[in-house]
């Protein structure tokens, strides 16, 4: 019989443990759970092992003044007879009720801290629950206690505790319905942005922490509202969210950036606002694309303005920098303009030499407004040495080089070298038909000039 005492007893220990430990899984958010039943480990020990060691050792008798507890087995002790029998029922006791009794403390332990933390309506629906679960417990608690008396007191305590243990998760992550911005969009389609502004607000009340609703709103701030300083306001506060994830900061940031470029004409705030990026999530790929695209900004509001006009694009097989001979020379105004212009684009190229760009506006500029054809050419030989330039930039350098240094400086053989090194180096494109193509007319050319002019004849009239 005592064997079946100690395998009941053990089992329904596990049982309560196994409780216990359940409550911290459940209560404790997902990420952390792992970590949160590991540090319960030593509060086991002192609260569950310890006693358990101590109560067998104050059972044992470990000298003549130091009897077992129980009188049992001091009886069967002091008889001569086996007293292990009468031990391990005692066991059995000590372990149903340290068991129980850890459990309830660590139940309580823990939907203590979970009260603490929750508030609002939730906080209101667990008070509720708490309250339920001790009334309708407690006539049934009251009759155990009443019929086994303190051993039970822990088992009773649980009773209490597992109809909140086992609905208390179930109202700590409810699944809230996703907010509706139909209405708002609706509202935006017919031009009322009061309206769907209080609609986006309306919904938020409910998901106040929501990526897609706070940044609908900071949309309708800046390109409705034209309200760039709002729109900012609430582009921060979102990104000081605990909740909001790394690709959804990058996403608004970058929103961001493009309302100071289209409406704000301020490419310093949006270089201010890639630079949040850099500096929240550092040596991450989102860090590094906003680097590159702020490296890509225009530096001035001058210079973005010049590249909202329209560039001519130079097609290889039309290009017609060779046809260029009698050009209009600038302005004095063009050209102080230019000069400005290039002393910009100087400093640009301090911060950023890799800018391809930037060089070769200002290789253009030297060669074609300030007629510095010397300092153009420099510019478009330090665009031949970066390594692995944009698809077809490369030979696009070499057939201007070329074309330059024709007309300025009237070097044939060297812009013969250029060109048949394009057909060479980029055969089966555009800029090598292009390249051959002129190849071509110089041989014509070259033919035509080594032909000797034919004889002049006088007639003398007698």
């Amino acid at each position: 019989m005592w064997f079946i005492t100690l395998i009941f007893s053990t089992l329904a220990g596990v049982g309560f443990i196994a409780a216990a430990m359940s409550t911290q899984w459940r209560f404790v958010p997902e990420p952390r759970r792992k970590a949160a039943v590991l540090s319960e480990w030593p509060w086991f020990v002192k609260g569950f092992v310890l006693p358990l060691i101590l109560w067998a050792l104050m059972n044992i008798g470990l000298s003549q003044t130091l009897q077992p507890f129980m009188p049992n087995i001091q009886a069967a002790q002091n008889a001569g007879r086996s007293w292990t029998p009468a031990f391990l029922r005692a066991m059995s006791s000590g372990i149903f009720i340290v068991s129980t009794y850890w459990a309830a403390v660590t139940m309580s332990i823990v939907l203590f801290q979970t009260w603490r933390k929750i508030e609002g309506e939730t906080r209101d629906d667990f008070r509720s629950l708490c309250l339920t679960s001790l009334c309708a417990m407690t006539l049934p608690v009251i009759g155990l206690f009443w019929i086994a008396g303190w051993p039970v007191l822990g088992l009773a305590a649980i009773a209490i505790l597992l109809p909140i243990v086992g609905y208390g998760p179930t109202l700590l992550h409810k699944v809230m319905a996703p907010p509706m911005y139909s209405s708002a969009i609706a509202k935006m389609k017919f031009g009322k942005y009061a309206a769907a502004e209080q609609e986006i607000i309306k919904q938020l009340e409910g998901r106040e922490h929501d990526f897609e609703g706070w940044l609908m709103l900071a949309t309708l701030y800046a390109e409705q509202f034209n309200d760039l300083p709002g729109a900012e306001e609430i582009i921060m506060e979102l990104c000081d969210q605990p909740a909001i994830t790394p690709p959804q900061m990058s996403v608004a940031l970058h929103k961001l950036a493009d309302w100071y470029l289209k409406i704000g004409a301020n490419p310093d705030a949006a270089a201010r606002a890639l630079l949040v990026i850099v500096n929240r999530l550092p040596s991450s790929h989102l860090a590094r694309m906003a680097e590159a695209r702020r490296f890509q900004l225009p530096r001035s509001v001058a210079e973005m303005k010049e590249q909202k006009h329209a560039h001519k694009i130079a097609l290889p097989s039309l290009n017609d920098d060779f046809e260029k001979t009698d050009e209009t020379p600038p302005s004095e105004a063009e050209r102080k303009e230019a000069t400005e212009r290039a002393k910009q684009l100087s400093i640009i190229l301090t911060d950023y030499p890799n800018d391809t760009a930037a060089r070769e506006r200002l290789a253009r500029l030297f060669t074609e407004k300030l007629s510095r054809a010397d300092l153009g050419i420099g510019q478009v030989e330090l665009l031949l040495q970066i390594q692995n330039p944009p698809g077809g930039k490369r030979a696009e350098w070499l057939g201007l080089l070329a074309a330059w240094k024709l007309r300025h400086r009237h070097d044939k053989n060297g812009a013969r070298e250029i060109l048949e090194r394009i057909v060479r180096e980029f055969p089966d494109t555009p800029h090598a038909f292009a390249a051959q193509r002129r190849l071509g007319l110089m041989e014509v050319d070259a033919r035509i000039a080594a032909v000797p002019p034919r004889p002049k004849i006088i007639i003398r009239r007698d």
